[in-house]
């Protein structure tokens, strides 16, 4: 495509005036960048000045009655906890004996075990078996000393010398 001269050179005044314009814009968005960064400065300090001591007095002045009532609720909490803990003990005891009547073995396992991590139902006590043999031990022990005292002493016995026999 050919271009008259004229053409050409309206077209080369006008990229001329638009490099023109373009550096006016990139100067007035540099002293925009300046403007913006002295005005946040500033906000920050009014707020450091002025804003801050009015919010912490405000949060001073409301912070007894907040912690009066974050007491309150943790006393309601605690009295909540201290009335509903028999009955969920009682309810997830009665759902674990349910889960094992019907052969739920695994369910009832893991329902217990939460109910005992959270102290609401008791741990099951282990039965020992080596207390019961040791108290068998024990028992055959004591019968075979008596049944050897039993022995040593009997009246039958030749070993006795009685009072007559001198």
């Amino acid at each position: 495509m050919q271009l008259s001269r004229k053409r050409r050179r309206e077209l080369k005044k006008l990229r001329n005036q638009a490099e023109v314009l373009l550096d006016h814009q990139r100067e007035v968005l540099g002293h925009a960048g300046h403007v913006l960064g002295e005005a946040s400065r500033q906000a920050k300090e009014l707020g450091n000045e002025h804003v801050m001591p009015r919010v912490e007095s405000a949060v001073d002045q409301a912070r007894p009655f907040v912690q009066k009532n974050v007491a309150c609720a943790r006393r309601a909490a605690d009295r909540v906890r201290v009335a509903a803990a028999p009955v969920v003990a009682a309810a997830l005891a009665g759902t674990v004996r349910s889960l094992e009547r019907m052969e739920q073995t695994e369910a009832s396992r893991q329902l217990r075990g939460f109910g005992e991590q959270h102290g609401l139902i008791e741990p099951v006590k282990k039965k020992r078996k080596g207390g019961l043999i040791a108290l068998g031990v024990g028992i055959a022990a004591a019968s075979a000393v008596g049944y050897a005292l039993w022995q040593a002493f009997r009246e039958d016995d030749d070993m006795w010398v009685s009072a007559d026999d001198f």
